[in-house]
């Protein structure tokens, strides 16, 4: 296996884990006891950590990550939960069943000791998935679908959000992965958790109201082509329109719940400016004093 095509490989893996996310967000939203949610959440966090190694090595090999997602590898089970949890067990053995396939194939010993750690922590999700499956069905814990009616627009306007949210995450994970700039780096990766959040809780909202979240792929337009102050000069814009938008929806929905949450997200997205603003001035003046230093 040549370089590229172990770069091939790798970036295979980071859009598995990708896949894998995706699905179990899903059955996050949909699954309302809180029990079996913070354990797949729990899963779904070491999930993120395992597409975070992948793109790290893809980047240490010299290529380019690119956070794209196997469709057919989205299994979304239900409507019973026991059904949505079976579908994790497959995915847990899918991955143990690639990466196995891959560790006879690697010849690189970092990548080597990458997926011997991958495995093990998926075999461990398998069994855990595998218990919280059959613990549903011993429980007969199983909640028919309620005849819930729930207003079209306001699913409307919080599935439009859920998908900014995860194009905003996919984008600032880029930035992560690709750029020089340490600080830059921080600022990013604490950007895309918060908007992680920002979904996860928009989300669960959906679920709530017997909605179906809508996590479709999204428009993947990598733009670190510009400078890093365009870059960030845009992404200050970005994070305005969007609290603008938050906040003009505030006044349209009438649920005082999505009113409140609403809220809080566009909170957070000013304080999501602010930081971008601040280092964008810390930026320019460290320019203007580099040539201050080189003109004397």
């Amino acid at each position: 296996m040549d370089k590229r095509e172990l770069i091939n490989m790798l970036l295979y893996n980071v859009a598995l884990e990708h896949s894998a996310i995706v699905q179990y967000l899903y059955h996050i939203f949909l699954i309302t006891d809180g029990n079996i949610t913070s354990e797949i959440e729990e899963i779904a966090r070491q999930e993120m950590r395992h597409l975070k190694w992948f793109a790290q090595k893809v980047v240490q090999l010299g290529g380019q990550v690119v956070l794209d997602r196997l469709e057919d590898m989205i299994m979304v089970g239900g409507p019973d939960w026991a059904d949505m949890l079976s579908k994790d067990v497959w995915a847990e053995e899918e991955a143990i069943r690639i990466y196995s396939g891959q560790l006879e194939l690697v010849k690189d010993d970092s990548v080597k000791k990458l997926l011997e750690r991958v495995i093990k922590d998926e075999q461990d999700h398998k069994i855990e998935f595998t218990e919280l499956m059959e613990k549903v069905k011993e429980e007969l814990f199983y909640i028919p679908p309620e005849e819930q009616k729930p207003d079209p627009k306001t699913l409307e306007i919080l599935n439009k959000f859920l998908k900014e949210e995860y194009q905003t995450i996919i984008n600032y994970l880029y930035q992560f992965f690709h750029s020089k700039n340490c600080d830059y780096k921080d600022i990013m990766l604490d950007l895309a958790i918060e908007s992680m959040v920002h979904m996860g809780k928009l989300g669960e909202k959906i679920g709530e109201m017997g909605g179906m979240p809508e996590i479709g792929r999204v428009d993947f337009s990598p733009k670190l082509l510009r400078s890093l102050q365009e870059q960030v000069k845009g992404e200050i814009l970005y994070e305005q329109e969007t609290g603008g938008e938050y906040a003009r929806e505030i006044q349209a929905v009438q649920e005082p719940d999505i009113k409140r949450l609403f809220g809080f997200i566009e909170h957070q997205e000013e304080y999501h400016k602010q930081k971008l603003l601040e280092f964008f001035k810390l930026m320019n003046r460290l320019t203007v004093g580099d040539l201050r230093k080189k003109d004397a």
